[in-house]
């Protein structure tokens, strides 16, 4: 190396002159001050890391991942898991099903030889419905329909019975909405998905009642279904089968033995068939099976069938009810009552689970009687009284005290009064109707029963209803004498509507022609499940 090259590198020697010493001490600093910035860079990457952990497991970057997208619309985690627990609730509802919500859905299957688990079931109905939502928001946007001032008040109201079921069930509003709907479930993404049910529903409802129903299509549905619309007068008796129950030396009851059960089924056959020959063999069926009766019921319902002759009488079961519901209310003979041919006289014996329905056909028609919308405001009287052990036959419990029937009389006469004095209209009436009636399938609604056809209530109820020369805005006070319900009606009549079978028929072939116009929606339509499917459920 040339001097002058050694002199200069001399030169750039930043430890040139140092000690040895001096440099092992310098070579230390610059040691520390490179491990210093690796353990800074490391704590931003630390930091950084566990920012990322805890958006994680708050659910933002889930939540906000597209879970479905249908017809140009993309929908995040909490859309699809609004439909999807939909779907499980609607299965938990289901008593014939093997589902248990308190398990998870992955591990439970539909079926025994495990095909398809129950999250994949309520996951494809779920995508199903979001077929339905997308088509519903593209034809909404189309023509211009937006949240009505009813559907937002819908919504707040929603997630106001929201709020208080949290509190009953001891959760806070946001911990509620997960246990319901999921992890991933917050205040706004419910508001989110509410506003937009509330939009389908409501733009659907338009376009329903938009659609029209006429007079030729309306008796062209009678034709084909005129069995589930007419109406059916007859009588009816239940002879039971059921084998009496025993008691051993203890006191302990004994259930009856498979041939005591089969033998009190046969007792009560040839009961039922003796029945039925006597009636048949009368010139006067009716009169013979009304004077009859009480000798083939037992003798708790011996009494009713004493004290009112008409107590085996069926009037008017029309539009649909009879044959829909045949099963649900026990009418186990509904198709014979139905079946072509069937006239005046005719006698039939019918086997339940339990017993035999005798019974005696009188007639079928077609009630054109219209039908009314009314509200109502039920005030029951208290039930006091304890059971008077020596009257077997009376279940004092179960029957108000004059006192008692007197105070609901009262209380009745003052809201009343209250609408009277205020104004006067349907809307404060239901408002009544909200806050004081104990009727609970309709007092949420305010007071509101559509479409109440002739027989539907108890006698005096029904004839201050079905007057003809009622007018909308009236009002009267009616005592209901039924166990259970004993207490006072005050009544609002509303409007007339058309006859319970037309009001039937308009509603299936609104449901009909709803069902083609939704078809046509969703074809052609495109689903495609998103990354964020995985965190539905």
């Amino acid at each position: 190396m040339s001097a002058s090259r050694e002199k200069k590198q001399r030169q750039n020697d930043p430890d040139q002159g140092l000690t040895q010493k001096q440099r092992q001490e310098r070579a230390e600093q610059q040691a520390a001050k490179r491990r210093g910035t690796l353990y800074a860079v490391l704590g931003v990457v630390i930091a950084v890391l566990v920012v990322i952990l805890l958006v994680w497991n708050s659910g933002i970057l889930q939540r906000g991942t597209t879970a479905a997208s249908v017809g140009g619309r993309d929908y995040n985690v909490t859309d699809v898991a609004y439909y999807y627990y939909a779907a499980m609730n609607q299965e938990s509802q289901n008593y014939l099903s093997s589902f248990n919500p308190q398990e998870d859905a992955r591990t439970q299957y539909v079926d025994e030889a495990q095909t398809q688990s129950y999250y994949d079931k309520f996951l494809n109905e779920a995508m199903e419905s979001m077929a339905s939502v997308a088509a519903l928001e593209n034809a909404a946007a189309a023509d211009g329909y937006t949240l009505t001032a009813e559907d937002r008040q819908a919504v707040e109201d929603n997630i106001a019975s929201m709020k208080s079921a949290a509190r009953q069930y001891g959760y806070d509003y946001s911990g509620f909405l997960k246990a319901n709907y999921g992890r991933y479930m917050t205040p706004s993404a419910y508001k989110t998905c509410l506003e937009r049910n509330a939009l389908v529903n409501g733009y659907s409802m338009s376009i329903r009642a938009a659609q029209e129903v006429t007079d030729s299509e309306l008796e062209a549905y009678y034709k084909e279904n005129a069995a589930s619309l007419d109406s059916y007068d007859y009588r009816t008796i239940y002879v039971d089968g059921t084998a009496p129950s025993a008691t051993d030396a203890d006191g302990n009851a004994v259930e009856p033995t498979e041939e005591e059960r089969t033998a009190a089924l046969q007792a009560a056959k040839a009961q039922a068939d003796r029945f039925a020959a006597l009636v048949e063999e009368a010139a006067d069926k009716e009169a013979e099976f009304i004077k009859l009766a009480p000798d083939y019921v037992t003798e708790s319902r011996k009494a009713n069938y004493e004290e009112d002759p008409d107590y085996s009488l069926a009037e008017g079961i029309n539009g649909g009810t009879l044959s829909s519901n045949a099963m649900y209310y026990g009418l186990t003979y509904a198709t014979w009552l139905m079946e072509d041919g069937r006239k005046a006289g005719d006698v039939t014996v019918v086997e339940s689970s339990s017993g035999y329905y005798v019974v005696l056909f009188l007639d079928r028609y077609l009630e054109e009687g219209n039908t009314a919308n009314i509200r109502h405001i039920l005030v029951k009287a208290e039930l006091t009284q304890e059971d008077d052990a020596s009257t077997e036959d009376v279940d004092e419990s179960r029957i108000p005290s004059q006192e008692a029937l007197d105070a609901a009389k009262t209380e009745i006469d003052s809201l009343l009064a209250q609408w009277e004095g205020g104004a006067k209209t349907a809307e404060s009436f239901g408002a009544l109707a909200l806050e004081h009636s104990d009727d609970s399938g309709s007092a949420s609604n305010g007071g509101l029963m559509e479409n109440v056809y002739p027989g539907a209530t108890f006698p005096a109820f029904n004839d201050w209803c079905m007057d003809p020369a009622r007018q909308p805005g009236d009002t009267t006070v009616v005592e209901n004498p039924q166990e259970g319900q004993q207490g006072w009606h005050l009544i609002y009549f509303d409007s007339w509507q058309p006859p319970l079978w037309k009001v039937t028929a308009d509603t299936a072939l609104r449901n009909d022609k709803m069902t083609d116009w939704m078809d046509g929606l969703v074809e052609g339509l495109e689903t495609t499940r998103g990354d964020g499917a995985q965190y539905v459920g």
